[in-house]
Order: structure tokens, then sequence, then C-alpha cells
């Protein structure tokens, strides 16, 4: 068909034109046969008449095929349109965020495996406020319907345990063309349920759980730390005060409290050093150790390094009896973690008994089928109650302040031992028992040969 006035009135021309030169054509027949024309006259003339017949068929002949290439073309952007409609629809499927549309009454028409696994197998055409409730929640998307704008919110919802979530909020709105008309995806996505013309929600959540409990851990660690560190600080500058002012000429004062002094500034040395320590260890935690390193001939020498300590509280540190077994790792680093362990079997186990320690080897089963190195630290004393066990390597935590105090510990022992441990793709745990049996059990992946 003509696509403009001036086609039209052409094509309109050429038609009127063909009409007349029918009859023309057999008035010029009828003069050939009276022989009023030649045969080359009656070539001429056809030739003039049915050139306005042949120009209206090459011009439907281009026509049909600009047609052809239209359709061929919308049936091309139709299966494009459907295989990105597909790529989308698998993309949200598949994200681990659960993602839900609602309508305008906040019913869900649409939401991915995640929003089911989190709120449900039959959610669909529920009010959202059936499965999360949640006034901050509500009040969030009525303000994304009200104003367009995309909105969020935290909120805590979770079974059997509350979980910290981030809500996004945005509208789909199909009747709005304030940013342009709508994409012809998104046209194509609620057409074919006559959804064009209404308004939805996009609503995304997103699990902040983890992020909450590292921001109160690194909150928690500054306020640990700023309270270890000003409490021998204070007593340091108590003291100074004291031998300045009132006992400036009383030397059994002078000693005493140059002895505490003493004390408490070792603490703060023993605080500061453990912090560069686990600073160092988190900052290479990513980088695999290689050294080669002799486990039992480690555990002996750090044990041979605590003797002394032992000795004095008459206990008797136990020789690892087994083969000499090589495991990949830092030599300095282990040989920390096992005088760390070591040490705290020392100081809260009772005096004259004895620390037992125990090395053997297991093999992991298929499909991995490698070996691992088992260390297990066993002392006797007064026990660890089960309610601390699943905080003991956490920083500056204590079961019991106090006498972790009183025997010098900086709380940062344990922790320093899971980075450790972490770094070299190995596992721990402790059990205990009230006044019985406390064991340390490690598991280090053993060098392959």
């Amino acid at each position: 068909m003509p696509h403009n006035d001036d086609d039209q009135i052409n094509y309109i021309r050429l038609i009127k034109l063909a009409l007349i030169s029918s009859p023309l054509f057999l008035f010029m027949i009828y003069l050939y046969q009276m022989e009023k024309l030649t045969a080359q006259e009656l070539v001429i003339f056809t030739i003039i008449l049915t050139l306005p017949i042949i120009i209206i068929i090459r011009y439907f002949l281009e026509k049909l095929a600009a047609l052809d290439r239209q359709a061929t073309l919308q049936i091309h952007d139709s299966n494009i349109t459907k295989d990105r409609q597909l790529l989308l629809m698998n993309i949200m499927e598949k994200l681990s965020d659960p993602l839900l549309i609602l309508d305008s009454s906040n019913r869900i028409l649409m939401a991915n495996k995640s929003a089911h696994t989190l709120l449900g197998d039959h959610i669909l055409k529920q009010e959202i406020s059936v499965f999360i409730r949640n006034s901050d929640l509500e009040n969030t998307m009525l303000q994304a319907q009200q104003t367009g704008e995309p909105k969020s919110c935290e909120f805590k919802f979770g079974r059997p345990h509350d979980k910290d979530y981030l809500a996004r909020v945005h509208l789909f709105d199909l009747t709005s063309h304030q940013e342009g008309p709508p994409s012809q995806e998104s046209v194509a996505a609620f057409s074919h349920q006559n959804h064009f013309g209404k308004k939805y929600l996009f609503l995304a959540l997103y699990d902040i759980s983890a992020m909450k409990r590292s921001d109160k851990m690194r909150a928690d660690f500054v306020a640990n730390a700023s309270h270890e560190l000003r409490t021998p600080l204070a007593s340091i500058l108590g003291f100074i005060e004291t031998l300045q002012g009132p006992a400036r000429d009383d030397k059994e004062a002078h000693s005493r409290f140059l002895k505490i002094m003493h004390d408490e500034a070792m603490r703060m040395s023993r605080l500061t050093e453990g912090l560069l320590s686990l600073s160092r260890i988190e900052r290479d935690q990513h980088i695999p150790p290689s050294g080669n390193v002799k486990i039992c001939q480690l555990i002996e020498n750090a044990r041979d390094t605590l003797e002394p300590l032992a000795k004095a509280k008459e206990m008797r540190i136990g020789a690892p009896q087994s083969d000499e077994i090589n495991i990949e790792g830092d030599y300095d680093q282990l040989t920390q973690v096992f005088q760390n362990i070591i040490e705290n079997a020392i100081k809260y186990g009772r005096e004259k008994t004895d620390i037992e320690i125990s090395i053997t080897e297991n093999t992991m089963p298929p499909p991995l089928k490698t070996k691992e190195v088992i260390i297990t630290i066993a002392n006797q004393g007064a026990g660890i109650p089960p309610k601390h066990l699943p905080r003991l390597m956490e920083r500056f935590y204590r079961a019991d302040s106090a006498r972790s105090r009183n025997a010098g510990g900086s709380g940062l022992g344990l922790a320093i031992v899971k980075h450790i441990i972490q770094r070299h793709r190995g596992r721990i745990s402790f059990t205990s028992e009230i006044n019985g049996t406390t064991t340390v059990t490690l598991a280090l992946p053993e060098k392959n040969s």
C-alpha cells in the first residue's frame, strides 16, 4: 500500500493510465489488421501502452517484498523479546535473594524460588502481610506507591530465629510515561495477563544478618580493646600520681607500686602484641602456607618451652606417641597455636595433674580420600560450662573474666588460634566436663607425599 499522499496520487494516475491504455491497445491491433500500421509501429505503441502496467506490477512486487521483510523482522523481534523474557525469568529464579512482584493491593503475583523458600509454597495471590507482619515494611511500600520513588528499610523477620533484612521497594508503573514509554519487554511481560495500565511493586529482600553481626563485632572489638587498654593504663597513672604525691618518700610503697605498674605494663604489652599478631594473621589469611612442618617435633618443642610453667604447678605434659608426620604449614604460626593451647591447659588445669597430648591420622571419606592429622590436648580442671563453648574463640571473650585476667590472659589467644587454623584449612573444637576433662581437638591436612 502507498505510504504517503504523493505515492497514493501517483498510484491512482498509473491505474487510470493502465485503464485508458487497454482500449487503445485493442484499437492499435485493429489498425494493424487494416494495414494502417506497420508491425514496427505496432511494437512501439504496444511498449508505450504496456509500460504503466509493468510499472504497477513492479510497484506491487516491491510492496509485497517490503511487507514480507517487515513481517520477518517482526517475527525476529518477537523471538528476541521472548528469549529476553525467558532469560530474565531464569535470572530472577536463580538469584539467591527473594524477589516478589505485588499488585496495588500488595498481593503477591510473582515470586522466585528464594522467596518461596523464605515465605512458603502457597504465597501467590496472598497479601504479603499474611507472611511478613512488619509496620516498617508496610510504611515503606506505601511511600513507594505514593511517591513513585524507590524506597528501602531494614526489618527483622524469620522462623524460628529473627534475621536482619534490607527491603528495597520499586514502583513498576505501566501507566506513567514521564520517563518515556514502557519497554517492549515490560509490556510483553504483562500484556498476556491483561496487566497493562496498572501499577506494581517490585520487592527485593536481602539478608544482612552477617553484615550486622560483623558491624557488632567491630564495635565490640573497639570497645573491648579500649577497655582492656584503659584499665591497666588507669592503674599505672594512678600509681604514678601516688608516687609523685603522698608516697614520694615511702620506699616500701615504691617497691610495691613499681611491681604492680610493671605487671600492668606487661599486660598492655601482651595485649598490644596480641592485636598486632591477630592483624598480621588476618592480613595473610587468604595466602595458603607452603612450608613443610614436622608436626610431632613442633609440638615437642612447644612442650619443652612450657615445661617450667608446668613444673611450677607440679603438672606433667605428656609427649605425643606417633611416627613423624609432615604437614604443609607455617612453622611459626603453628608453634603459636600449640603454645597458646598448652599454656591455657596449664593455666586452667588443676595442680598435680597431667596434660595428655595425642596424634593420630585419619583418612577423609570419598570423594576426598585425603589424610588429616588429628591432635588432641586434654587437661583436668574446673571445666567450661556448655553455654561458653561456642564463643570461646571470640575476641576478648572470657568464660571466667576474673580468673582469666588473674592468669594473665589477654582474651585474644584463642581468636589467634582460630584464624591460624582457618588459614591452614583445618578445624578446631572443644569439649569439656565440669570438674573434669577439657579436650581441644585440632585437625590439619597432611602433606601429600
